[in-house]
């Protein structure tokens, strides 16, 4: 059974990467498409998970997890370019500062630095099986700092434009991804933190395209 959920996980990425691209296709060299990385790297994430038990236990499922560490570390991070470039291109007086730029370009590079030298750079991976999944992780925990910092940031960004715009999918689907990671911690055999983060993707593209619809007409009037 999760083995049909991470390979429908994966499709469904692969759907929103083709809305991404269609949201894009005007103006591919903004932050906000940083957002196409980040659902690149969840494609491959959730389809290698469901492949593991069909490549089979060895050092192919083992090197194409690493790849999974790294496009973590170098991608994740950037939700924070996402969010900010949004902000920009709704034209908010504060995010057209250079020094709001640096700060979150700061942020950015830092938070990947971070994830690089404490989960991706002298990784050890060990076999793990479990739910008729087989797939490698971790030997150390990797600590919460970047996931959290992450989504402080789309939480007040969720909050200013519900604020200003009354636009509320940002903040909802950031507070029912924080929401299944608690409930997570107790739910063990269903991958309800992986479906709930395809939500907040979701979400996040839902952003994407009320801030392209919002300029469109601006570009109208």
């Amino acid at each position: 059974m999760n083995t049909f959920i991470y390979f429908l996980l994966a499709f469904g990425y692969v759907v929103l990467l083709v809305w991404g691209l269609i949201l894009s296709k005007k103006n591919m060299w903004n932050l906000t498409n940083v957002l196409l990385l980040v659902i690149i790297g969840l494609i491959y994430d959730n389809f290698i998970i469901a492949a593991g038990r069909f490549i089979g236990e060895g050092q192919l499922l083992e090197g194409l997890n690493y790849a999974r560490f790294w496009l973590h570390a170098l991608f994740t991070p950037t939700l924070v370019l996402f969010a900010f470039g949004i902000c920009s291109k709704l034209g908010l007086p504060w995010a057209k500062k250079t020094f709001w730029k640096v700060i979150f370009g700061l942020i950015t590079l830092a938070l990947i630095l971070y994830e690089l030298f404490t989960s991706a750079i002298g990784l050890n991976l060990r076999t793990r099986k479990e739910n008729g999944l087989l797939s490698y992780e971790s030997v150390e925990s990797a600590g919460p700092i970047m996931v959290i910092l992450v989504t402080v940031v789309l939480v007040i960004v969720g909050i200013i434009l519900l604020k200003n715009f009354h636009f509320p999918w940002l903040l909802i689907g950031t507070l029912v991804m924080i929401g299944g990671s608690i409930l997570g911690i107790w739910i063990k055999n269903f991958p309800l933190t992986n479906i709930l983060e395809f939500l907040l993707i979701l979400s996040l593209l839902l952003t994407k395209q009320f801030q392209v619809r919002l300029s469109e007409i601006s570009t109208t009037d």
